[in-house]
């Protein structure tokens, strides 16, 4: 009997009686609990399972995605470098192919992914110092900022002896934080004479050339700068031994062309033409004369009357026919030495490319302005969109209109081009030098405005258009300027109570101006311009005892200053005491430089006090 057979019989015997069957039946529970229990665990195990790879899933989705945005982030930052690096490769390429235009285009498109790029910057700074303009300072900045190293910094003090007046602050700033560490340096040095010469200091120019030449005795530029400053000495000795130096390093290869521009100007001075005009001859046969060093020699010929002139004006005319910004220059040099008509049939006579570049187009549309050729003027500036000079293409249009009386076209004309420069200080300056050329005065007070609201740290802006208006009697475009600063500068208490003060004057917001009033006389109860508005404010509302008492707290020198004593004099008046307001008034009257309204305030006071002694 095999084993089958076997567990076949057991199973029979099991099932043939009454206790097998109760073992089977319990047998059978056991079965069923055990697999009941065994098929919720792989259920719960199942979907912990699937809960598990699902949790995995995301994580690795998340993961990737992490590692993906890491790779684009670095992807894209070594781009924008790559992007960078051939932009600013590009700019300094067109920079020195003399494409001054790509190379400002390349260079800001450079700054836009790094506004600190250094050589873009340096190019920007190049191209604003090319035409003069004070740009040239915010760029240089710029670079010693990201770079401050001794050198920028003495590169950016010299540029600010050239952009800014006396007494040169930021001259003055950069070597005084160089001198701890860098008056040992002999371009130090250097720089601190001409800050000094600058300064008209020629005894400490003097002293630091002496010092600059002791620590490199081999540069001869040093002597020469001792040399030239010299030539004037009152003693004869040094004249002598200086004019040798210079006459002895006019032939050299590096110097030459310093001590000949030296030279020119020592006999220019002492009014020798003859003798500069030698000079001049030798200097621009020179390989590294400069177009300015032609327009001189240019200039000492036309004083001369010399026949030489035509000739070389020619010759530098065909000199400067490879270069757009040459013939500008030499463009306005004829333009602002009587020949203009010469000029002009030169410029027309170029060849047409030349004519497209955007300098000589600008100096074409310069001497159509200088020539009253406005029919002219207008066809020129009309023809096309000047890029960056947009601003100025129309205001020469604006200007060629208004003259042949198209006064809608032209007046549309005008507000485009200040549309064009508005948020551009540069462009905005350009607008404003014109509007002063051309006599626009409200038009020049309008863009002063512009510039403030834009630029409210223009403190020139801000003094001029103040300037302007008072000597106008504007007192509307005042309040528009303190209403500017006022929302620009709310803790400054001047501007707050000058806001008050023509608010009052021209009855605009008087409750708001009379709270103003208050708030600044709070602030500053002892300033008498502030105590003065404080009282008008009060004589305003009815309330002249109460302004005069503010008034009366102040000192006689306080109330005999003019603004203060025509308020002073007002209260008087108004308070009954007209014996005792006619002085005051009276300072008001011969002293004080009064607005409109002012001066119909101290004509009422007047009437009640009674007309005053002359």
């Amino acid at each position: 009997m095999d084993e089958d057979e076997k567990q076949d019989r057991f199973w029979d015997r099991m099932e043939g009686n009454a206790v097998g069957r109760k073992v089977l039946a319990v047998m059978d529970s056991l079965g069923d609990w055990y697999h009941r229990h065994t098929s919720r665990y792989y259920d719960r195990s199942q979907k912990r399972y699937r809960f598990l790879t699902r949790l995995t899933a995301l994580a690795i989705v998340l993961v990737v995605a992490t590692v993906a945005a890491g790779i684009y982030r670095i992807g894209l930052d070594h781009y924008r470098h790559y992007q960078e690096g051939r932009l600013q490769a590009e700019s300094q390429a067109f920079m020195a192919r003399g494409d001054y235009a790509n190379a400002a285009l390349t260079a800001r498109q450079a700054l836009a992914i790094n506004p600190n790029n250094v050589p873009a910057c340096r190019i920007m700074a190049e191209l604003a110092n090319h035409i003069h303009s004070p740009l040239t300072l915010d760029w240089l900045q710029r670079v010693a900022q990201n770079e401050p190293t001794v050198e920028n910094k003495l590169i950016l003090a010299t540029a600010a002896l050239d952009y800014q007046q006396p007494p040169y602050p930021l001259a003055v700033q950069m070597l005084d934080d160089l001198a701890p560490t860098a008056s040992n340096s002999a371009d130090y040095q250097a720089v601190a004479a001409s800050l000094a010469l600058h300064t008209y200091h020629l005894a400490e120019a003097e002293a630091h050339f002496e010092a600059a030449a002791k620590m490199e005795p081999s540069n001869e530029l040093f002597q020469m700068s001792l040399a030239v400053l010299r030539m004037d000495s009152t003693n004869t000795a040094e004249q002598s031994q200086s004019r040798e130096v210079l006459e002895k390093l006019r032939t050299d290869d590096n110097l030459g062309v310093l001590a000949l521009r030296a030279l020119i100007a020592d006999r220019l001075l002492h009014q020798d033409a003859e003798t500069a005009a030698g000079y001049s001859r030798q200097l621009v046969t020179n390989p590294h004369a400069t177009l300015a060093d032609n327009l001189q020699n240019l200039g000492i010929l036309q004083q001369l009357k010399s026949g030489e002139l035509d000739a070389r004006l020619q010759t530098v005319e065909q000199q400067v026919t490879t270069n757009a910004l040459d013939v500008a220059e030499l463009s306005a040099w004829m333009q602002a030495n009587g020949l203009l008509a010469e000029n002009l049939d030169w410029l027309t006579g170029l060849p047409i490319p030349l004519l497209n570049e955007r300098p000589v187009e600008m100096a074409l549309a310069q001497g159509y302005l200088k020539d009253g050729n406005w029919q002219a003027l207008q066809n020129r500036a009309s023809q096309e969109n000047w890029g960056d000079l947009e601003f100025l293409r129309l205001a020469f249009v604006f200007r060629a209109m208004s003259q042949l009386n198209q006064t809608a076209a032209a007046e549309n004309s005008w507000g485009a081009a200040v549309g064009e420069a508005a948020g551009h200080r540069e462009d905005l300056t350009q607008l404003l030098q014109l509007t002063e050329s051309w006599h626009l005065e409200q038009k020049r007070e309008a863009l002063l405005l512009q510039m403030v609201q834009q630029f409210p740290d223009d403190q020139q802006a801000r003094r001029d258009v103040e300037m302007s208006f008072f000597q106008s009697g504007n007192t509307l475009g005042l309040h528009q300027l303190y209403f500017i600063l006022n929302a620009h500068f709310p803790d400054n208490t001047d501007y707050e109570n000058d806001l008050a003060a023509t608010s009052l004057l021209l009855k605009l917001d008087v409750t708001k101006a009379c709270q103003w009033a208050a708030e600044t006389y709070a602030r500053e109860p002892d300033n008498p311009v502030e105590a003065s508005t404080y009282a008008f404010a009060l004589h305003v509302q009815g309330w002249d005892k109460q302004g005069l008492a503010v008034l009366q707290k102040l000192s006689p020198a306080q109330l005999a200053q003019p603004s203060v004593a025509l308020y002073y004099g007002v209260l008087l008046a108004a308070n009954g005491k007209t014996d005792q307001a006619q002085p005051w008034l009276q300072i008001a009257q011969t002293k004080g430089h009064l607005l409109p309204e002012e001066k119909q305030l101290l004509a009422e006071a007047l009437g009640k006090a009674g007309p005053t002694q002359p």
